[in-house]
């Protein structure tokens, strides 16, 4: 057993709350509030494994449905005695039952994902048989329905014809002589069940009948007339009658119920282990926990751990690494609201969340010993109703530690041995500690005492944490640095909070120079563990980024690849259809001609003539022959290779001519690079010539601008683009400018080359650096005839599309 005041300390109540609170039913937030921590290792990760499997229903849409369940206990109890149940009690009953079977239906359905949760949920039996005719017997309302047996109906029908009956006669006696000049007002009521008139006192006399009470002022007699006696009666009677056959049926339904009491025990039981289970995965999810390695061994080993009531709150919350070894002590100091205590705090709420099986909050990959014994002294223990001062009360609850704690045992110390004389103290809390850890305990204490930091720094068994202080705010930044001592920073946090400058440094003067030049030797190493650490997270923000980068490339590689690949199958696909085609007709063609070779009609010059007529320009052959797409140009000549004419190379692409040379060849230039090449593999480009023609003949025209994207009768404003295809893209992410820019380049004159319409290049979001770089090069393109952001079906503002001048 944890003792209260440990988990007082720790403010484990509060958390149990929060726990609670997020229950659906009432038994469950009951069990959670009376929960009993885990006795071994093993039944606690079994906890944890259950509350995993009901955080992964919840990820799916299909968390565990555990509305419409009532606290039944009592009135299960009750049919165990052969008690009958009310019709309120029954619907309760009953609804919880159809409750019941959801939840057992619903694990089943997922058992997969939840074999653990579906597991419990088998202990939940049928009670389909039950629940069922209770629910058909009951309205909307919790009232019997007249169908609910073959007596009930008839009987209420009798009673409300005698109803009728009596009210339409007590409607008659309001008018009638006789009795209207006595009636206090012309209504008529009821008094005990039975139909009455309001008469006047002076007017009993008159009305004989019998008289069922008066009014508050006495001033009114309410009479039943003797001429509706027999019909009260009879009304009576039936209705006495109804409630006899409707008590039969709860009779009824309560023995149905009796008979599967154990049924409904189980499910009550089941049902409230399944609830205080999604309430903690509800939690967890609510806190970003994870689930935790459960070690033997007592150690703790927190990844970005954070307090969970401050989180709870919503709270800012600095997450920390703590790590202390098995059988150790680990010595934090720092200053004053620097977070030493929150860390502390946090482990010991770790190591009791472990014993209950919860998820702790700490980043996945956290281990947490089993401790069966959490021992702290955190807080003031002065007491005054018991003569005791700080230092005293610190002191009682350091002998009970010292009697109790063995090895297994978390003990965790906030100041330790403080309010006394700091050397005596200092020398105190380190016996203390020497003594705990000869005992194989594992434990943490926050301190001031440099006497303990020391310690922490020579010990076998004891390790330094400090939390950091930011020298250039003057504020602590309650991160926990590991390995090294921290400076109390008590100066600078006067000067924070408003102690006079002349007083902050009188008292550095008394405390000496070497105690100074400790302390701020201690605190450049902190702040020098926190720059470090600021640029850690960079980096890894940064590695993280260029990761992401990384997996969206090789995304769109890969839908490229499948495009590429699905374009290719179908060209294939078309290509064998054609090819048979063509297969086909030669066959006719050979079976024609065998036909009439075998009847002695054909000669070697009919076959040749056939042969031509299949081979020849529109025959069957040519028919079915993929169409090729030549290079716009015409056969160069001599006299039209002169320096810098446009030419085209189908093997190179679009070039100028340097000059002409002897022996029909032709050197030519393709940006930075010549070639030789025979004049016959040369074409004029003739679509160049014409535009050059014509700049020479118009003035220059604006610099084209990039279009966008806008849509104008559902259509781009900048125009509509071919589909995209690998033919027409080209990326040049992960390149400099340069390198981009000469890629682009070449890529644009092979479209040009190959008569494109349309290309895209995809450059990606990054700093835009990239993106400006390939939209100023186009925009100066002379082969460009505009271009503009890509849609967001073609990539976004990561692509431009660019459509080429014909």
């Amino acid at each position: 057993m944890i003792g209260a005041k440990t988990l007082d300390d720790l403010g484990w109540p509060s958390l149990v709350e929060h726990w609670a609170k997020r229950c659906a039913t009432s038994r469950g937030a009951a069990a959670v509030r009376a929960l009993q921590l885990f006795a071994t290792a093993v039944e606690a990760r079994e906890r944890a494994a259950e509350i995993a499997e009901a955080r992964r229903l919840a990820s799916l849409n299909a968390p565990l449905p555990l509305g419409n369940i009532a606290d039944i206990a009592s009135a299960i109890e009750r049919v165990r005695k052969a008690a009958a149940l009310d019709a309120p009690e029954l619907v309760a009953v009953a609804t919880t039952g159809r409750a019941y079977a959801r939840l057992r239906g619903h694990l089943r359905e997922h058992g997969e994902a939840a074999p653990r949760l579906a597991a419990r949920a088998q202990v939940i039996p049928d009670l389909g048989h039950v629940f069922h005719p209770i629910l058909e017997a009951f309205d909307a309302d919790g009232r019997l329905v007249d169908h609910a047996s073959e007596a009930l109906g008839p009987l209420r029908r009798a009673l409300a014809a005698l109803r009728a009956q009596l009210e339409k006669r007590m409607g008659t006696l309001l008018t009638d002589e006789r009795f209207a000049p006595y009636l206090q007002d012309a209504y008529y009521t009821q008094r005990e069940d039975r139909y009455v008139l309001p008469v006047r006192t002076d007017g009993k006399g008159f009305v004989r009948g019998i008289v069922h009470g008066t009014s508050q002022s006495g001033q009114t007699l309410f009479i039943e007339p003797e001429e509706i006696v027999d019909l009260n009666n009879r009304a009576k009677l039936a209705e006495a009658e109804v409630l006899d056959e409707e008590r039969r049926i709860l009779v009824k339904f309560s023995g149905w119920v009796a008979e599967e009491a154990d049924g409904f025990a189980a499910a009550l039981g089941a049902a409230e282990v399944l609830d205080v289970i999604a309430a903690a995965a509800i939690m967890a999810d609510d806190t970003v926990a994870a689930e935790p390695i459960i070690d033997d061994a007592p150690r703790v080993g927190l990844l970005h751990a954070r307090h969970p009531l401050m989180l709870l709150a919503e709270r800012r919350c600095v997450a920390n690494d703590i790590t202390v070894a098995a059988g150790t002590t680990l010595v934090i100091s720092g200053p004053n609201a620097g977070g030493k205590t929150v860390a502390l705090k946090t482990t010991g709420l770790a190591a009791l969340m472990t014993r209950a099986g919860l998820h702790l909050t700490a980043e996945s990959g956290s281990a947490m010993g089993w401790f069966p014994d959490v021992r702290t002294d955190i807080g003031d223990a002065q007491d005054l109703e018991h003569d005791l001062s700080t230092f005293s009360g610190h002191m009682v609850n350091l002998r009970e530690v010292l009697g109790t704690a063995g090895s297994g045992s978390l003990v965790l110390i906030d100041e330790i041995a403080v309010g006394t004389d700091p050397d005596q103290g200092a020398a105190l809390a380190q016996a203390v500690l020497e003594a705990l850890a000869e005992r194989g305990v594992t434990s943490i204490v926050t301190t001031h005492y440099e006497r303990l930091k020391a310690l922490g720094a020579t010990g076998e068994k004891f390790a330094n944490a400090s939390v950091g202080f930011d020298m250039a705010r003057l504020e602590p930044t309650f991160k926990l640095h590991l390995g090294t001592p921290g400076s109390s920073g008590a100066l600078s946090v006067a000067r924070r909070m408003g102690i006079p400058v002349d007083v902050v440094e009188r008292a550095r003067e008394l405390i000496g120079a070497n105690v100074v030049k400790v302390e701020e030797l201690l605190a450049n190493v902190a702040e020098q563990q926190r720059r470090l650490e600021e640029e850690r997270a960079a980096l890894l923000a940064e590695l993280e980024a260029a990761e992401s980068d990384r997996a969206a490339a090789r995304a769109l590689r890969e839908r490229s690849q499948q495009r590429f690949e699905k374009q290719t199958r179908a060209a294939h696909g078309e290509a064998l259809a054609s090819l048979k085609s063509a297969r086909r007709e030669i066959e006719e063609v050979r079976r024609e001609l065998r036909a009439r070779q075998l009847a002695a009609e054909v000669s070697l010059d009919d076959v040749k003539a056939a042969t031509k007529r299949i081979a020849e320009p529109g025959g069957v052959v040519a028919k079915h022959e993929p169409k090729r797409q030549l290079p716009p140009g015409t056969p160069a000549t001599a006299d039209k290779m002169v320096p810098s004419a446009p030419v085209i190379v189908p093997r190179i692409g679009r070039a100028e001519v340097v000059a002409m040379l002897a022996d029909d060849k032709v050197e030519v230039r393709v940006g930075a690079m010549r070639a030789i090449v025979p004049l016959a593999d040369v074409l004029v480009d003739t679509h160049r010539a014409a535009r050059r023609a014509q700049e020479r003949e118009r003035p220059p025209e604006p610099a084209v601008v990039v279009v966008d994207t806008t849509l104008v009768d559902g259509q781009p404003a900048g125009g509509r683009a071919n589909a995209r295809t690998m033919d027409t893209t080209v990326d040049v992410r992960g390149n400099r400018v340069d390198e981009a820019v000469a890629q682009v380049d070449r890529f644009v004159d092979e479209s040009l080359v190959a008569g494109r319409d349309t290309v895209f290049v995809i450059h990606g979001h990054g700093t835009g650096a990239l993106r400006s770089a390939v939209r100023q090069h186009l925009a100066a393109h002379k082969g460009i005839d505009k271009f503009r952001a890509g849609e967001q079906s073609e990539g976004g503002d990561g692509v431009t599309v660019a459509f080429l001048k014909g």
